[in-house]
Formats: C-alpha cells, structure tokens, sequence
C-alpha cells in the first residue's frame, strides 16, 4: 500500500477548468444598386443602303459606318443621335461590374435589324464617387441589311450592374 501511495504522490491531477470568450459579429449593408436610364440609344436617321454594312456607335457617340451604310450631317437628324445613358446609384467607394448583352434587335413589324458589340464607358476597376453616382453610356454595332425597310425601328437591350 505504501508502495501504491508512492506512485499516486508522483501524479499531479488536474482540477476540471473551463474558458469563455466573446466572437465578434458583424454585418454591413450596401446602399442597393440602382441604374434608371437617361437616353435612349439612337444611331439617328439613316439613307436606306443599296449595300448592306454597320453603324458602329462608341459610348462617346463617334459614329462610323462600313458598306453601304452611309450616315451623314449632312443628313438633317429630327431625332437624337448618341449613346445610351444611364445613371448608375450605388456606395461611395463601392467597386461594381457592368454586363452587357451580346445581340439584340430592333424591329419594325416583322422586319428587324441586329445589334451586336455592345461595350460602354465602364472599366474594371471604377468605383462610385462620394456623390454615390455612375454615368454610364453604352454604344454598340447596328447591322443594317441592302436595301433595309424604312420606317422606325425599336427595340430593347438589358444593362446589369453588381457589386463586386
């Protein structure tokens, strides 16, 4: 027994303990995005073209063509020719992306004309300024076929803003 006593003296036990600590939470809201559009995205009045070609519209609103697209100041424009605009919404110092579609069309009854490369003033990176605001503007390619019907044509194109 002495020996067995001997042998416990030598074991330290260990009182039961226990710790409790606090984690921190938190959760941030964004300002939710918001985009209303301003202009509409208006290659103006064209000469109907014997040829087919392009009307490439920048978000700046430079306009060139190619064919037989012909578009000219010399050709009195009733109707705004420029870029589509929009006004961007979202948190000051926020990044965000802008999706564009890659076609869309404009019709007039069963006729229509494609829209294609459609890119806009947005780069990577851009942020929204402290007044929370983004103007946006987005050109892109008409596709005009020879000897395309007159008239108006309309159409619509999706734009996507998201946080990044």
């Amino acid at each position: 027994m002495a020996c067995a006593l001997a042998a416990l003296s030598g074991t330290a036990f260990a009182a039961p303990s226990s710790s409790t600590v606090s984690g921190a939470a938190q959760a941030v809201i964004l300002t939710p995005l918001a985009i209303a559009p301003i202009d509409t995205l208006s290659f103006g009045q064209l000469t109907r073209p014997t040829a087919a070609g392009t009307v490439v519209l920048s978000p700046s609103g430079t306009i060139t063509t190619t064919g037989g697209v012909i578009t000219s100041t010399a050709i009195a424009q009733t109707v705004r020719r420029g870029p589509g605009t929009f006004a961007v919404v979202g948190e000051a110092g926020r990044a965000f992306s802008v999706d564009l579609p890659t076609v869309a069309i404009l019709r007039r009854g069963t006729r229509n004309m494609r829209l294609s490369a459609f890119r806009s003033n947005w780069t990577s990176g851009d942020v929204f300024s402290t007044t929370r605001t983004y103007a946006l503007s987005v050109g892109a390619t008409l596709n005009v076929g020879a000897n395309q019907t007159t008239g108006t044509y309309t159409g619509t194109y999706v734009v996507t803003v998201t946080y990044q």
